[in-house]
């Protein structure tokens, strides 16, 4: 199993530092179309925490089994809660958990704060 932890500072810089960082430990350990929704999943959770959360540091957690499963976390300290929200027409707001939803086996968020966890499974072979 391989484990990561990385703590990123609550800036417009984060999600594509997260990115790297994935990209940088996981490339070669991961399958490409894994390797592709994990970053995007991740860059989706840190953009969110940046523009929503309390301006704390930002702790990301991923776990990758032997088998390829990846579980994750993004915890920006925030309280409130997370939820899809409808698709603005004007903005570009609303989209990055239904992205989340959409990539993930699974989501959820610990009650009564804005700390994320997901889970990815690795593709069907063909």
């Amino acid at each position: 199993m391989v484990e990561l932890r990385y703590e990123l500072e609550p800036s417009i810089q984060a999600p594509a530092a997260a990115r790297r960082a994935i990209e940088r430990e996981l490339g070669g350990r991961l399958d490409p179309e894994a390797l592709d929704s994990l970053t995007l999943v991740v860059s989706e959770l840190i953009t969110n925490s940046v523009s929503h959360g309390p301006g704390k540091p930002i702790l990301l957690e991923l776990a990758v089994d032997p088998d390829g499963t990846v579980r994750g976390e993004v915890a920006d300290q925030g309280e409130g809660s997370v939820e899809i929200r409808e698709v603005s027409l004007v903005g570009a707001g609303g989209r990055g958990l239904r992205i989340v939803d959409a990539l993930t086996e699974r989501w959820g968020v610990y009650e009564g704060s804005t700390h994320v966890w997901f889970q990815l499974s690795p593709p069907n072979p063909l």
